[in-house]
């Protein structure tokens, strides 16, 4: 008998007539034999619709009263799920995370997961029921309700399956897995069976949003078994997610992620000084604000300009917190550029094979696409581009190393 467990993400919640599809599929997994564990997300919508609540009482700080907000959603899902289980006959109870319980550390909106106690969920289990746990939610040290960040239900589940030693996650959303591209943007993209660990932390990073990039992270930790699958077809296929030994054959360029949830920074005229930019990632760090791809370049003797990628969210908040810190850093000005768009092709072994990055520029030129910054490593080369440039981009590059095909070559 084995032991799944199955996340069902909001849209796959979305509506009543959802609730008893993920219901049934729940059911077909139980009749086969296996013994289930259910995660759910907020219906889709809900928690967007939650967060805009407290932001417009507070929006400068991040609270545990946010937590308490923004978790609501999920409580929601895990009762509405139970009962459509129930009523199929299927014997289920929803959790909570602080009735398991599962603790986190204290961030606000951002906490980790740091244990979970298994043993309420064992005795559900062994009781014939399927337990319905509540994703997105912990419990600090002071007994207060956490969040730990958007997406966190997938890392909800993927602990849960580290806990329980579960022979598979299996992870169910609106799309039938991981695409070379974004389908709606480049309608040649193709739904990849297999992908590696890294990999698929490598574009949940770079903004797919299928996966948070957390519960990748956790389930390459722990050697957990992953399917990526559509709620929404009968017989999903899906995509896999497998050790990095198995896709050593595979191609060098596995697929391209974009995002436009970030936006371009420059601090002007900082202090061309020793321990300036260490001062800087310490007031990013206190603030739980992420500076992406900097580079720093010296404009004088005295003085240098700094550019980075800042989550589009925090804009407002970092400008405040920069400006707080003005003299000290001893910048003159703050400029904002909205009109970018992050493009980043991921593979095996990107960086050591110069051939790559060769083309992915000359593909760019050829198009008269023009490159902001650049960072690489050995798995990724993430671009910065004028977003109107995004798609010709996108779909240039795509075409450039044969993703359209059922299997791509690799590169010289």
């Amino acid at each position: 008998m084995a032991l799944y467990v199955l996340k069902f993400g909001g849209t796959s919640v979305a509506n009543l007539a959802r609730l008893e599809h993920a219901a049934r599929v729940i059911h077909q997994e139980t009749s086969n034999g296996n013994q289930v564990v259910a995660v759910v997300s907020a219906m889709a919508g809900i928690t967007d619709q939650l967060v805009s609540y407290s932001q417009a009482l507070c929006p400068q700080e991040q609270t545990v009263e946010h937590d308490v907000v923004a978790s609501a959603g999920e409580q929601v899902t895990a009762g509405l799920l139970a009962l459509a289980l129930k009523k199929i006959g299927v014997k289920a109870r929803s959790f909570l995370a602080w009735q398991i319980p599962i603790h986190t550390d204290s961030i606000a909106t951002n906490a980790r997961i740091q244990h979970i106690n298994p043993d309420k969920i064992w005795q559900s289990i062994k009781s014939g029921e399927v337990p319905v746990i509540a994703g997105f939610q912990g419990l600090n040290k002071e007994n207060m309700i956490t969040t730990i960040g958007r997406g966190g239900s997938d890392t909800t589940a993927v602990a849960m399956a580290v806990a329980l030693k579960a022979d598979r996650c299996d992870i169910y959303t609106d799309v039938d897995g991981i695409y070379t591209a974004d389908p709606r943007l480049v309608p040649d993209a193709r739904r990849q069976d297999t992908l590696s660990y890294n990999e698929m932390f490598e574009m949940a990073a770079a903004g797919a949003k299928v996966l948070q990039a957390r519960s990748v992270e956790m389930a390459m930790k722990h050697n957990v078994k992953l399917r990526i699958l559509s709620s929404l077809e009968d017989c999903p296929q899906g995509t896999e997610i497998v050790a990095d030994e198995v896709t050593v054959n595979k191609k060098n360029v596995t697929g391209i992620v974009h995002s436009l949830q970030e936006a371009k920074i420059t601090l002007r005229n900082l202090k061309n000084q020793p321990g300036i930019a260490a001062k800087l990632y310490a007031i990013m760090n206190k603030a739980d604000i992420l500076l992406d791809m900097i580079i720093q370049s010296h404009t004088c003797e005295n003085s240098c300009d700094l550019e980075g990628m800042i989550n589009r969210n925090d804009i407002e908040r970092f400008c405040e917190i920069m400006n707080n810190f003005k003299d000290t850093l001893g910048f003159s000005d703050i400029l904002v550029d909205n009109n970018v768009a992050k493009l980043t092709v991921v593979g095996i072994g990107l960086r050591s094979n110069m051939d790559i990055p060769a083309l992915i520029c000359k593909t760019l030129a050829d198009e008269n696409i023009n490159i902001h910054m650049i960072y690489s490593s050995e798995i990724k080369m993430s671009l910065i581009i004028n977003q109107q440039s995004l798609q010709l981009a996108l779909m240039s590059l795509h075409k450039a190393f044969c993703l359209d095909q059922c299997s791509p070559q690799r590169a010289a």
